[in-house]
């Protein structure tokens, strides 16, 4: 029986301006991937992260909402890596005219072994992400010395030292993942 992220990755994703949705066919409940209050989030996490210049690893699409702030940030590489069918052709629209971004597909545990470029800042937001833990240790093949790392911050702890947590204002509608007035950002800086 396929558990929630397979039935996710499986789904029929429903988009409209507001979020993204897909129903779980083992309780028929509607669940939000991504929605755009999130938008102060991603800009901060861009800001923090990114630098004019720095080859930039982005961890799940989405909405492309973190992907702008990034661009907004001048990298010299942006490759993102997606592993929804149903965003993977958004994502391609999105960065056809983008010569700096590289677009891969798949999931990112069975895509990091693999690449050859070394990235100034990684940046991550999965959705139902069944290999959140080994993150970590993935994220050493890939970083260089100096990275600056963020992740969407719930509900796991990954267990990296080093972290600063940066306090956000948000103002979400009621939803099933997050109804703070504040979000914290955790930057992993290495040195």
């Amino acid at each position: 029986m396929p558990n929630f992220a397979e039935n996710y990755r499986a789904s029929d994703l429903t988009f409209d301006e507001n979020g993204i949705y897909w129903v779980n066919p083992d309780n028929n409940e509607t669940y939000q991937v991504m929605m755009g209050w999130e938008a102060p989030i991603m800009q901060k996490m861009a800001e923090l992260c990114v630098s004019e210049g720095d080859d930039v690893l982005e961890i799940g699409f989405g909405m492309g909402i973190l992907s702008d702030a990034i661009q907004a940030r001048k990298p010299k590489s942006h490759t993102i890596i997606e592993c929804h069918k149903d965003i993977i052709p958004k994502l391609k629209e999105w960065a056809s005219d983008k010569s700096n971004v590289t677009v891969v597909e798949g999931l990112w545990v069975n895509k990091l072994i693999d690449m050859e470029t070394k990235f100034d800042a990684i940046l991550q937001d999965t959705y139902g992400d069944e290999y959140l833990h080994s993150l970590p240790f993935h994220i050493e093949f890939v970083r260089k010395p100096q990275c600056k790392f963020t992740y969407w911050n719930m509900p796991t702890d990954l267990g990296f030292e080093n972290v600063e947590y940066h306090e956000v204002d948000i103002n979400p509608p009621s939803n099933k993942y997050y109804n703070s007035t504040k979000y914290n950002i955790p930057i992993v800086n290495y040195s």
